[in-house]
């Protein structure tokens, strides 16, 4: 995570009005100063319009939903995360490959039949070799 995303999400925290920011745990508070970077200033006029760091808003909505929300909101958003979960584990799902299953569907596709090759006896193995060598 880039630093300076910590100290725009601390400069942010500091603007809330206090009832908002006494629901952020101050041990989260103090874990975000600890990784904020010192040298960087923040410049934010207004927050709605500003253009925050990416890290900052994925600290932003983690922080929301965990401790701003209200409790509707949080079902809303926990109802959003699992659809959202349901989805790429559905679509991970269609992706993986029983190899077996596979070969069957695409030998059956492609029309294409399997040949067993057989191992050459141990006498035609030398009469081959005898020859290539005449």
């Amino acid at each position: 995570m880039d630093r300076r995303a910590y100290t725009e999400v601390n400069y942010i925290i500091n603007e809330m009005p206090d009832e908002m920011k006494n629901k952020i745990p101050k041990e989260v508070e103090a874990n975000i100063q600890n990784k904020m970077d010192r040298n960087y200033v923040v410049q934010i006029d207004d927050i709605e319009d500003a253009k925050l760091l990416p890290d900052t808003e994925k600290i932003l909505a983690v922080l929301y939903a965990d401790y701003l929300a209200t409790e509707d909101e949080k079902k809303s958003i926990k109802n959003m995360e699992d659809k959202i979960k349901n989805k790429k584990i559905q679509e991970i799902n269609k992706n993986v490959i029983n190899p077996f299953e596979n070969k069957e569907n695409s030998i059956k596709n492609n029309n294409i039949s399997l040949i067993k090759r057989k191992k050459d006896k141990w006498y035609e193995k030398i009469i081959k070799w005898i020859k290539k060598k005449f």
